[in-house]
């Protein structure tokens, strides 16, 4: 009976159903007590497979600094994993092309979590598995679909805070410059709070900058472009391109030049940022994820939760 309601494929369909049909009838629920010790037994099982939760996302490489938003997160998924008794390991897209070679790996692994990692541009993963095999959760809105339960930071509330403490220390044009595929990935939510500073924020109103140049870099000659038009004192963005920013700015009499302020802190050239929380981000979506195996809840949700964390503002010297 416990395997028909977790949803288990090691046994028939029809069974399945028939069983899942009965409870329903009998007004049967599971005890969530009874569940969690199960799944406590199970995990410390000496049988069961090393990795049982799986991050699947893209390779972004060594940090110059060691540490930044793909690191922290993974710390944050990893410190929770580690205490609530899973192992946690990831694997690249792009090293499985084949989806049947994906899935083949993750079942031989025994994996019964996966966590969506963010990508390097927003993608639709609706054919890349048969999730219905997996408990699935994301920490990234880079994943267009399927739409599954998500820890994500709080992209609108965050830009908000920003042009908040930039208007009361004294900043008048806010600008906002960001690729149009990363305003895809956040779903639109910074250009969102942008557009909701401009119009109701009491600051001068300031076109953004969404350039067609893909990834976080900055497309130099639209921003140069942009400042001399649009002439804003402080300009946020969400990670900085050091060197195209100064090349940028360097073009600009010394009074006009606008100060940086980062969504990703902290930031070399940034004065003041947004701290997106990252660990907590990782630590809620194990937690998350963790529920979901321990009920035995699979594949798409019908209806699903998105969970968002709030960010903290830092500035350069003080934090």
């Amino acid at each position: 009976m416990s395997f028909a309601l977790r949803g288990s494929t090691e046994i028939a369909p029809a069974t399945r159903e028939r069983l899942q049909r009965l409870a329903a009838e009998r007004g049967y629920r599971t005890d969530p007590h009874v569940t969690s010790v199960m799944s406590r037994l199970r995990t410390k099982s000496s049988a069961r497979a090393v990795v049982n939760i799986c991050g699947l996302g893209e390779d972004w490489g060594t940090p110059r600094n060691g540490e930044n938003y793909y690191t922290r997160l993974l710390a944050g998924v990893r410190g929770r994993a580690e205490a609530l008794g899973f192992a946690f390991g990831v694997l690249h897209l792009n090293d499985y092309p084949e989806s049947a070679r994906l899935e083949q790996v993750l079942l031989a692994r025994g994996v019964e979590g996966l966590l969506l990692l963010p990508l390097r541009a927003p993608a639709d993963l609706a054919t890349r598995l048969d999730w219905r095999k997996f408990a699935v959760a994301a920490v990234t809105s880079s994943v267009l679909a399927p739409s599954f339960h998500s820890v994500t930071p709080s992209h609108f509330d965050n830009m908000l805070l920003a042009c908040r403490e930039l208007t009361q220390s004294g900043c008048r044009r806010i600008g906002l410059a960001m690729s149009r595929d990363w305003d895809i990935r956040v779903r639109h939510r910074w250009s969102g709070g942008i557009a909701w500073q401009n119009q109701f924020g009491g600051t001068e109103p300031v076109k953004p900058l969404i350039y067609d140049r893909p990834g976080p870099n900055l497309d130099t000659e639209a921003l140069l472009a942009w400042l001399r038009a649009e002439r804003p004192d402080v300009v946020i963005l969400e990670t900085v391109d050091r060197n195209g920013f100064e090349r940028a700015v360097a073009t600009l009499p010394a009074k006009r030049r606008p100060k940086c302020v980062t969504m990703n802190w902290p930031s070399a050239l940034a004065v003041a940022g947004i701290d997106q929380q990252v660990e907590r981000i990782g630590a809620a979506a194990i937690d998350l994820l963790g529920g979901m195996i321990a009920r035995g809840e699979k594949g798409v949700p019908v209806q699903p939760t998105q969970s968002f964390i709030e960010g903290a503002w830092r500035r350069a010297g003080t934090d």
